[in-house]
């Protein structure tokens, strides 16, 4: 383990850092569970889906077990090789690609009955950049389509002012997640190190945007979404912006 202190960086980058310990500090086994159960209500019919922002394959393994096909797009490499392995253990046929959002090729366009973009990936794109991903995810979309997202409740972490978002003890080493807060967006830091040698430690640093409900739902529309619908978890309850630590968003593409 090297002592790393970074500046800010990347998305690509910022994952590749933290890709050989990105299981652990999200509970692989415990998650996967919980989204073969969500998705069953979410996706009950079987079709083709498009994980954007896969990670490690989390959510494209819960689908592909659900008897989805699954074609999974992630910035960062380190990551797909992760899916790779993660779909070889679980025992399930997992498509994967190396592309952001806006590098997803036009040949995908109207192939998919789904898109989904889980785990907080759509913090990491910019008021423009996530405008242009909800039109691209509409284009990927067949008639009829249905997109699934997710992003943190930042207005309740900035009225909180909750630096901390979590602190986990992965098998000896120590993962802290915090914010540091700026006028118009956040910091978003990942500091680990061995229990036993916290001078051997490694921050790294990316930046993070608190897209509102009011935001994301006028690009949707726009994009040409409709029956939009925000929830508070996996199991459908109603988000509200007072005590809610997560939005969830449905829209489907118009037949």
């Amino acid at each position: 383990m090297r002592n790393k202190q970074t500046e800010l960086l990347t998305a690509d980058s910022f994952y590749d850092e933290i890709s050989d310990f990105y299981e652990k500090m999200i509970d692989f086994e415990k998650n996967l569970e919980l989204r073969k159960g969500a998705y069953q209500r979410i996706f009950p019919i079987k079709g083709i889906g498009a994980d954007i922002g896969c990670g490690i394959g989390l959510d494209s393994i819960a689908l592909a077990m659900n008897g989805h096909s699954i074609i999974a797009f992630d910035i960062s490499s380190k990551m797909i090789e992760e899916v790779k392995q993660n779909a070889l253990k679980y025992k399930v046929d997992i498509e994967t690609h190396t592309h952001s959002f806006e590098s997803v090729p036009k040949n995908y366009n109207g192939k998919f009955n789904y898109v989904v973009s889980v785990g907080n990936t759509i913090a990491h794109l910019d008021k423009k950049q996530l405008e242009r991903a909800i039109k691209k995810i509409y284009g990927l979309l067949l008639p009829g389509g249905k997109v699934f997202l997710h992003i943190l409740n930042y207005g309740l972490i900035k009225k909180e002012n909750k630096r901390i978002n979590n602190i986990a003890n992965r098998d000896g080493k120590i993962i802290i997640r915090f914010y540091d807060f700026r006028k118009d967006d956040l910091d978003f830091n990942i500091l680990s190190f061995p229990q036993n040698l916290p001078k051997e430690f490694q921050l790294v640093t990316t930046k993070h945007y608190p897209h509102t409900t009011s935001e994301i739902k006028s690009y949707l529309k726009e994009a040409g979404f409709n029956r939009i619908k925000f929830t508070k978890n996996f199991t459908g309850k109603k988000f509200n912006a007072g005590d809610s630590k997560d939005i969830f968003i449905e829209a489907t593409k118009e037949l």
